[in-house]
């Protein structure tokens, strides 16, 4: 009974709804650092991939680069699979 007068106090005094606020931004300020971080990401392996273009050529860096990321695909559905059972 005590922890459901807590909530009714806190719903009556706004404090719930300045803590769902709070939360709201936070997860919106995080999805925006997540989709720049992606962005820099993607920057880098562009980057990479033209470096790596120069000096090995377009043809074997695209083959490595699409091996690497089937990979690394690969990678983590095994891995997915090995810690889920």
């Amino acid at each position: 009974m005590g922890t459901l007068v807590s909530l009714i106090s806190a719903l009556a005094s706004g404090e719930a709804m300045a803590a769902l606020q709070r939360a709201r931004i936070t997860a919106i300020l995080y999805g925006l650092a997540a989709i720049f971080a992606l962005c820099g990401v993607g920057f880098l392996i562009g980057a990479a991939y033209i470096w790596l273009a120069a000096r090995y050529g377009a043809l074997a860096t695209s083959l490595g680069f699409g091996i690497g990321f089937l990979v690394l695909a690969g990678l983590i559905i095994v891995i997915h699979k090995l810690t889920a059972s």
